[in-house]
């Protein structure tokens, strides 16, 4: 992955706080602060896809879509007439 450079500012306790991190994982700092990130911006686009999958399927009227296609399939499905 092609790497750039940027120059930030953070307050003293967090740059102590990624440099302890850094020396446990026998990393860098860049890489402490850039996984860190990583997982933050991955944490809020997964927090936007499931508030959007939350609407979609809130809707009344998706839901009763859902529900008449399983009712569908429960009844054309070899699976569904097996005994559990």
């Amino acid at each position: 992955m092609a790497m750039r450079k940027v120059a930030i500012s953070l307050p003293e306790p967090v740059l102590e706080t990624v440099d302890r991190m850094a020396a446990q994982q026998g990393a860098s700092r860049s890489r402490v602060i850039a996984t860190i990130l990583s997982r933050v911006a991955r944490a809020k686009r997964d927090r936007d896809i499931t508030a959007a999958v939350d609407a979609l399927f809130g809707d009344e009227s998706v839901a009763a879509e859902q529900k008449r296609t399983a009712d569908t399939f429960l009844r054309v499905s070899p699976w569904a007439r097996t005994k559990r």
